[in-house]
C-alpha cells in the first residue's frame, strides 16, 4: 500500500527536513505545503492518508484547521508537531480529533511507527464506512424484493413511517420477514447511523429478560458479579427492536410501558433513573387482540406500540414475488458460498409455485440453499429440491400436481375428481370450470 503524507509547515526547519527524509526512505510519498489553503487543495485531489502539521499555523486557529480537515476527509488522521505548545494544547487538540501530538524535536523513527498505527486506524474507519454503506444498501427500499400489490403496500408504508419517530408494530406469520421490515425502517430513518438493537423476547424467561433489556447492578441477584448495561441503554439515540413481543409477561409489560411513556427506567437492583432517547419497533406472530381478550396482553401497551401497524403478508398471498425471491437467493448464495448457479428450470419453479410455504420466505430461502448445495449443474432442477417439495401434494386450491407416470386417461380422471372435490360435488359448476357440457361430464364420471 502506498502511504501518502501531507506536511503543513510555514518555513523550512531542519527538524522537518529530517522527518521528511526519513519518511521518504520508508517509501512514503510526501507532499509539502506551507499554507492551509494549499493543504485543502491537495486533500481534495490526492489520496492523502496522514497529515503532519505544525501546531502554530499562520492566519488560522489550529482547532479550526482540524475541524475543516475532518469535514473534507473524515478518514484522514492528523498528527501535530510543535516546539513550544503546552500540555493543555495537546490534550484539547486530541480531544477534538487529532490522532497524536509531539514536541519537536522528535525521533523520525518514532514518528514513522506512529504513522503506521494511524494508518491501521484509518483502514478500520474506512472498513466501517464500507460496511455501513453495504448494510444501508441491503435495506434500501429500492432493493427490497417484492413487486406484488401486498408487498408494494408494505414498502410504501415503510417509506412513509421511516422518517417519523413513531412506534411501529409489525405483525405476520413466522418467516415472513418482520425483522427485515424493522431494519428497513431503521436504516431509512434519521437514526440510521445510530445503533439498531434487537431483543428476542421469546428467548428469555421473565427474570432474565428484564436483566437483558434494563440491565442490572452488581450484586442485584445471585450470579450478578458485574454491572450489566441493558439493551435500552445500548440503543440510546437509535432503535430497539422487540421481537416476539407477545411472549413477555404481564409484570414486564408494565415496566416496558413506563419506558415507552416516560423514556426512563432503572436497572434491576438499581436506584439510578436512566433516561434514553429511543425509537421502539415491535413484532409478533401472535394475535395480540386475542391475547388482550384473554387478559394476557395489556391494552395500554398495545396502543402505545401500535401507533403504526404493518402487517407483512405470507408468501402464499404474493406468489408473483416468488421468482424474484428465488433469483435474489441464488445471487446471495453465489456470492456468499462461491456457487456458480445461473438459475432454475421451469419444472423446479412450478413446484415452488405450487407449494403453500407455511414457513414463508425463510422456508424458501432454506430450500434454495439446499438445492444449490446438492446441484451438480449450474441450473437448479426439480430433482435437487428438498424432498418435502417433491413428495407433498400442493395445498393451494388452484393447483393439482399430476404424477409423470400417469396415462392421459388417468390424468383426466384425476382432474375430474379434483374439480368435483373443489365444487363439493356440484357437477354443473364442475362442468363450467372444466369447459365441457354437463352431459359430457356425467358420461366421463360414469367411466371413472
Amino acid at each position: 500500500m502506498q502511504i501518502n503524507i501531507l506536511t503543513v509547515f510555514d518555513n523550512k526547519r531542519s527538524e522537518w527536513e529530517k522527518i521528511i527524509n526519513h519518511l521518504r526512505k520508508k517509501k512514503m510519498y510526501v507532499h509539502m505545503v506551507s499554507t492551509v489553503n494549499e493543504a485543502y487543495k491537495i486533500l481534495k485531489s490526492e489520496p492523502i492518508n496522514i497529515i503532519l502539521s505544525d501546531y502554530h499555523l499562520p492566519k488560522i486557529k489550529t482547532l479550526a484547521f482540524l475541524n475543516k480537515i475532518k469535514t473534507i476527509r473524515p478518514d484522514v488522521e492528523l498528527i501535530f508537531l510543535s516546539e513550544n505548545a503546552t500540555l493543555s494544547n495537546a490534550i484539547n487538540t486530541m480531544k477534538d480529533g487529532a490522532y497524536d501530538f509531539y514536541e519537536l524535536p522528535v525521533k523520525p523513527r518514532l514518528l514513522a511507527t506512529v504513522i503506521e498505527k494511524a494508518i491501521e486506524k484509518q483502514l478500520l474507519f474506512l472498513e466501517k464506512i464500507e460496511l455501513e454503506k453495504k448494510v444501508k444498501g441491503m435495506f434500501n427500499l429500492e432493493n427490497m424484493v417484492g413487486r406484488s400489490k401486498p408487498m408494494q403496500y408494505v414498502i410504501n408504508l415503510i417509506s412513509s413511517v421511516a422518517p417519523k419517530n413513531a412506534s411501529v408494530l409489525i405483525t405476520g406469520e413466522t418467516g415472513t420477514g418482520k425483522e427485515m421490515v424493522a431494519k428497513a425502517i431503521h436504516y431509512n430513518s434519521p437514526r440510521s447511523s445510530k445503533p439498531f438493537i434487537k431483543v428476542n423476547c421469546g428467548a428469555f424467561n421473565e427474570g432474565v429478560l428484564e436483566s437483558e433489556i434494563f440491565g442490572h447492578e452488581k450484586g442485584s441477584f445471585t450470579g450478578a458479579i458485574t454491572k450489566r448495561i441493558g439493551r435500552f441503554e445500548l440503543a440510546d439515540d437509535g432503535t430497539i427492536f422487540l421481537d416476539e413481543i407477545g411472549d413477555i409477561s404481564l409484570s414486564t409489560q408494565i415496566k416496558l410501558l413506563r419506558v415507552l411513556q416516560e423514556k426512563e427506567f432503572e436497572r434491576v437492583g438499581g436506584n439510578e433513573t436512566i433516561k434514553v432517547n429511543i425509537r421502539v419497533l415491535a413484532a409478533t406472530n401472535h394475535d395480540l387482540k386475542r391475547l388482550m381478550d384473554e387478559k394476557r396482553f395489556r391494552k395500554d401497551l398495545y396502543y402505545r406500540l401500535n401507533i403504526i401497524h404493518i402487517d407483512v403478508p405470507p408468501l402464499r398471498e404474493r406468489k408473483e414475488d416468488l421468482p424474484l425471491l428465488v433469483s435474489y437467493f441464488i445471487n446471495k448464495f453465489n456470492e456468499e458460498k462461491g456457487y456458480k448457479t445461473k438459475g432454475i428450470n421451469k419444472d423446479a419453479m412450478q413446484i415452488l409455485l405450487n407449494y403453500r410455504w407455511p414457513g414463508n420466505v425463510r422456508e424458501l430461502e432454506n430450500a434454495i440453499e439446499a438445492a444449490m448445495a446438492l446441484a451438480t449443474r449450474d441450473v437448479i432442477e426439480a430433482k435437487y429440491l428438498p424432498s418435502f417439495l417433491l413428495l407433498t401434494q400442493p395445498q393451494h386450491a388452484d393447483f393439482y400436481q399430476i404424477p409423470q407416470h400417469f396415462t392421459l386417461q388417468e390424468a383426466e380422471n384425476e382432474i375430474i375428481n379434483f374439480t368435483l372435490e373443489k365444487t363439493k360435488g356440484n357437477k354443473s359448476k364442475a362442468a363450467r370450470l372444466l369447459g365441457i357440457g354437463l352431459r359430457t361430464l356425467q358420461r366421463k364420471v360414469n367411466k371413472v
